[in-house]
């Protein structure tokens, strides 16, 4: 039999023993089986003699023994071959194995007993008595206690285990022989960072302690750039693909960087912050979901006023599209920075930071959008807009490779054509009647949702706090080596266990003479403070001397007084100086007037000169810290006084909570009672991570609480309207909570990251709310189920975009390996995903049942009209004047329908009560005032006439319009009459130039059907609250298509319902009386707008039953209707 070696020979063959200050690997068994066997221990010496030693770098850094060689590995295989006489690891053999493990095994229990210590450990003399108890063969080598306190993992041969015949060893630990340091980066990114290196048959490295955390951190911030960058890229390209122009993509990119520029100026300039944290780089991506979402919004609405106004001018169309995107970017835009600037109240500078710079950021991007975006609108539809003209059929001479591009083309074609059927149907038909159908359902759903959130992420399980400090915590996903070490590994070795000697119990610092005042920068945690003094603070007195002693005596009765370590800072210093002046060990110093003093209190003289001696006596060399603090003219300036506490160190919150509100309270009392001159001090302890924790538990609820509150007043102050503006905070606070509850079953901890995360959550799911906020507030149908049908058909369609995304870019940034990207993708997910729903669904529903109708819940000021009761009243000086509106009667003018065809031609019908034929909705009819009222160029606008012009922007709810009786063919060209107001001769004008009538399939589809589509197309949802579409026995055959496809074969375009065809160039309507009488009860209307009106200043519209029993009736609606729906 082989046996152990002496400890000489084993010193010769190790370099000491190991630290915790040299590098470790972690192995585990491939297979899930021990790591004690022989395949196994020779495996951990192969993996590392290839991956480490053979490194070019590892000579330079490894430590060296006295021959100038590098020292070997504390590995299990080395150990083995020490216990065995073997050269190397890998000559060790199974009975080499076998041996030591009952060598191990039989001094077990005596290590787990605490008599096999070091001090144990060799031949010598002077050995603690209870070393007597453990075996010499256990004391003969250190490998015994090495092995079992360093190398192998707690569980193995422990005391629970110690009886199994075959004991399993789960994780065998390897110390390199390189002092933690940076410089290991090479080594690691060379031979360690790819797992199939670092693996083979049997084991595995699974968990590493480099010392490479911060380094590698930054390594990686730089490498993964690439993810942040992608999802940047594809935040853009859904945008491209949406607006089908590159163009206004890169002018969007555009302004979010200088938006991020002007944010970094007024930032470091006007703010004068020095601290810039790289978590601030994230708003790069939040402000492009803000971006994607505005620009999206403001083209829909672009495209409409086109489609609307075909034949208006650029300036015109730019007024109609910001008079209603004006308004939602600028309350967006606002409460959005509010709820960013909301996170301010943190009391951690990160969080402050982050909130400083991207709710800047916000804001900056608000204002700039305002301008931006309608100028590159307009070089864009000025400059860049090009029609696609089709090559003629019979053209002969086309190359095969323009055949393939032309073929491509038409499938590219022939596919967007079918996206856009399909997502007409999901946002113009599914999406509103699915909402307004099972709104009920929507609402218990979604508020079960919240309230789970809440439970679980306030009372069980909740947000777990960190239990490390940042510069310690996790920084890499949970699969990194780096982070598996320090979460499941470490606490698997016996030598990572806290000895009391270092730090078990919690020390309790007393200070008085330094008040607790932070002077350093609250917003960059670089700085340090500075040590201000107590003016009033004075430890002398007779008063004081006593106070002292009393405390002293008061805190040895506390039950939290634990045992005093021996030459620690003592609490009780008036009683060891009173011990000194009476002992011996006085007059060493020569005679002094302190020996032998009996009398107390002292003089206060006395009692400083015989302070200075006892610490020159006790402490000739400065080692014993007394707690005296003198100042440069040997006054005393402090006390810092330490006892110890029986409190356990714990890394969890609830523990050093409970020890520091009980020595507050405590010492709170005793203050009460303390001299003057010793009322003001406090307490410290080792409570770096208890603040952390402190602040996390408490700040997130109260910063979101304020995010929402400052959103809530923003969108009041921009709505006027209570009911809304609560409706859309509760969206958003819902989204919050469900969130948080998502992210507790994800198993994430409430460190500073995701405690900024959470407070981003309110400016990344307000805006989405507001979106469909806004669209209700400005759709001119006083009934809520009216108006949520418009809000969903005007912008779902662009806030499903905006979240897709962000979505998309939030997938792209999983495979990061920083946790901080991929917690800013999973967040960026969460809160789109989560924030669409509860915005689409749930807000819609509340305003399905609780929205304001007409002015209802509306803050009204002094003179302000809104769209729904607004009268039909003339000025007095208008109704006097010639020519006013008082003294000509109105007019409507039937344009030409074959232009385009309305989409509410076709899906949106109501049936006439009055002589039960179908009446069709459209904005094709447009709105005039009379030959008597319309004005010279040269002439000054009217107040009518600039009211009309201003109640005529972007309304949804335009005149309605059916087919003409007149089926004849006819091309004749459309003109104009105008008419002098003294009634002079008419003169023909020619019409304005309109689309033509045989315009491509591709340029009618190019309009968003739904945005093109009137408010009153809605109408038929108005009628029942179960109904989300019309009558089907009011069905209207379709129209005859515009497009090439449905010409006829001589080429001319068959003409669609409502054209005029040539025998009357223009219809002028006199409504001098009121044909349609709303009063009557069988003459129920299609939207509930038109209820209730009658009588003077009626403003019903007004019904023309048509002559031909199959074809509509004409309603037409009076000019005061004609609104925008503007409250102001």
């Amino acid at each position: 039999m082989v046996e152990p070696v002496e400890d000489k020979e084993e010193e010769n063959f190790f370099c000491g023993p190991p630290e915790k200050s040299h590098a470790k690997l972690v192995f585990v068994s491939t297979s899930g089986g021990s790591l004690w066997n022989l395949q196994a221990i020779q495996s951990m010496c192969r993996i590392e003699q290839e991956q480490i030693r053979s490194h070019i770098s590892f000579g330079a850094l490894c430590q060296r023994s006295a021959a100038n060689e590098c020292c070997p590995s504390w590995s299990l295989g080395n150990y083995l071959a020490v216990l065995s006489n073997r050269s190397s690891c890998l000559d060790t053999t199974q009975a080499d194995a076998d041996r030591t493990l009952a060598l191990l095994r039989f001094c077990a229990p005596y290590y787990h007993r605490g008599v096999l210590v070091p001090a144990c450990v060799g031949s010598g003399q002077g050995k603690p008595p209870y070393c007597a108890q453990v075996p010499t063969k256990c004391t003969r080598s250190s490998a015994v206690y090495q092995l079992l306190h360093y190398l192998l993992d707690r569980d193995f041969l422990s005391p629970q285990t110690a009886d199994y015949q075959v004991p399993s060893l789960k994780f065998g630990l390897l110390f390199l022989p390189i002092i933690k340091t940076a410089s290991m980066l090479d080594i690691y990114l060379d031979g360690l960072v790819d797992p199939i290196k670092v693996s083979d048959n049997y084991t595995s490295i699974s968990g590493m302690d480099l010392g490479l955390k911060p380094r590698l951190l930054k390594y990686y911030l730089a490498e993964d750039t690439m993810y942040p960058l992608m999802a940047l890229v594809t935040i853009f390209f859904g945008m491209s693909l949406y607006l089908r122009s590159l163009f206004i993509t890169f002018m969007a990119l555009l302004g979010v960087l200088g938006s991020l520029m002007v944010a970094f100026f007024l930032y470091h300039v006007a703010f004068r912050m020095t601290y810039f944290p790289f978590v601030n780089l994230a708003a790069l991506l939040l402000l492009s979901g803000v971006c994607v979402n505005h620009t999206l919004i403001f083209f829909d609405l672009w495209r409409l006023s086109r489609s609307q106004v075909p034949s208006g001018g650029l300036a015109h169309r730019v007024g109609r599209t910001m008079h209603h995107f004006g308004y939602l970017l600028l309350v967006s835009g606002l409460t959005t920075g509010a709820a960013y600037y909301g996170s301010y109240l943190s009391r951690l500078p990160t969080v402050r930071c982050f909130a400083l710079f991207t709710g800047t950021a916000v804001l900056v991007h608000t204002g700039l959008t305002l301008v931006w975006l309608p100028a590159c609108a307009v070089i864009q539809e000025r400059y860049l807009a090009r029609g696609c003209v089709p090559r003629a059929p019979g053209q002969r001479g086309v190359s095969d490779p323009w055949r393939l591009l032309l073929a491509l083309h038409r499938k590219i074609r022939g596919l967007r054509r079918i996206i856009a059927i399909l997502s007409r149907l999901l946002f113009q038909r599914l999406l509103p009647c699915g909402v307004i159908k099972f709104r009920y359902i929507w609402i218990c759903w979604f508020a079960a949702l919240a309230a789970g959130g809440a439970y679980i992420g306030g009372v069980s399980p909740r947000l777990q706090l960190p239990i490390l400090l940042p510069l310690g915590g996790q920084v890499f996903r949970s699969s990194h080596p780096f982070e598996r070490f320090d979460a499941e590994y470490r606490q698997q070795f016996l030598f990572e266990d806290l000895l009391p000697n270092e730090g078990g119990n919690l020390p309790v610092v007393l200070v008085w003479g330094v008040l607790p005042v932070d002077t350093s920068d609250p917003l960059d945690p670089r700085t340090n403070s500075s040590v201000v003094s107590d003016p009033d603070f004075s430890a002398s007195s007779p008063e004081a001397q006593e106070w002292l002693l009393t405390l002293c005596h008061g805190a040895r009765n506390q039950s939290f007084f634990g045992p005093q370590p021996e030459g620690w800072p003592t609490l009780c210093f008036v009683e060891a100086l009173q011990q000194w002046m009476e002992s011996p060990s006085c007059s060493r110093l020569g005679a002094d007037i302190c020996c032998g003093q009996s009398d107390f209190p002292w003089a206060p003289q006395l009692y400083l000169h015989c302070l200075k001696m006892m610490a020159l006596e006790q402490s000739p060399d400065g080692t014993r810290d007394l707690g005296l603090r003198f100042d440069a003219h040997g006054n005393l300036a402090a006390l810092v006084l330490q006892f110890q506490t029986n409190f356990q160190y714990s890394l969890e919150y609830g523990p050093v909570h409970h020890f520091y509100t009980e020595i507050s309270r405590w010492l709170t009392t005793e203050m009460g009672k303390a001299p003057p001159g010793l009322g003001k001090g406090w307490f410290t302890s080792t409570l770096e991570l208890y603040s952390l924790q402190h602040s996390l538990s408490t700040e997130p609820a109260v910063v979101l609480g304020l995010a929402l509150a400052l959103a809530f007043a923003t969108l009041l102050l921009g709505t006027w309207n209570v009911p809304l503006s609560l409706f859309s905070v509760a969206a958003v606070a819902g989204t919050v909570l469900l969130t948080v509850g998502l992210l507790v079953l994800l198993e994430w901890q409430l460190n500073t990251a995701e405690s900024l995360f959470l407070a981003a959550s309110v400016g990344l799911s307000v805006d989405l709310t507001i979106n469909y906020c806004i669209s209700y507030h400005l759709c001119p149908h006083p009934d809520r189920l009216s108006r949520v049908a418009f809000s969903l058909r005007q912008t779902s369609r662009a806030t499903a975009m905006a979240t897709a995304a962000l979505f998309a870019s939030g997938v792209l940034m999983l495979p990061s390996t920083v946790l901080l990207y991929r917690k800013l993708g999973i967040i960026i997910m969460m809160v789109k995903f989560v924030g669409c729903g509860f915005a689409s669904f749930f807000f819609q529903s509340l305003c399905c049942f609780f929205g304001p109708e007409k002015n209802c819940g509306q803050i009204l000021w002094p003179c302000a009209h809104l769209p729904w009761d607004a009268g039909t009243e003339e000025p007095d000086e208008e109704k006097g004047r010639p020519g006013g509106p008082g003294s000509c009667s109105e007019h409507y003018e039937l344009q030409p329908l074959a232009r385009r065809r309305s989409p509410s031609f076709d899906t949106s019908t109501a049936t006439s009560k009055l002589s039960h034929r179908p009446s069709i909705l459209s904005e094709d009819l447009q709105l005039h005032d009379g030959s008597c009222c319309h004005r010279h160029a040269q002439a000054p606008a009217s107040p009518r006439d600039l009211l009309l012009d201003h109640q005529a922007v972007f309304s949804q709810c335009p005149a309605l319009q059916t087919s003409s009786p007149y089926k004849q063919a006819g091309s004749n060209p459309q003109t104009w009459i105008r008419q002098d107001p003294q009634g002079q001769k008419a003169e023909p004008l020619q019409a304005l130039p309109e689309a033509p009538i045989h315009l491509p399939k591709s340029k009618v589809e190019e309009f968003p059907d739904g945005l093109c589509s009137s408010g009153s197309t809605l109408d038929g949802l108005s009628v029942s609250d179960d109904t989300c579409a019309s009558d089907p026995s009011a069905h209207v055959p379709d129209s005859v298509g515009t497009s090439p496809e449905g010409q006829n074969n001589t080429g001319h375009p068959v003409l669609e319902r409502g054209q005029l065809n040539g025998k009357r160039d223009t219809l002028w309507l006199a409504l001098k009386e009121t044909i349609y009488d709303p009063t009557l009860p069988n003459s129920h209307h299609s939207s509930l707008s038109w209820k209730g009106r009658g009588g003077p200043g009626d403003i019903s519209p007004v019904v023309l039953p048509n002559s031909q029993p199959d074809l509509p009736d004409v309603w037409l609606r009076r000019p005061s209707t004609y609104t925008s729906g503007y409250s102001s």
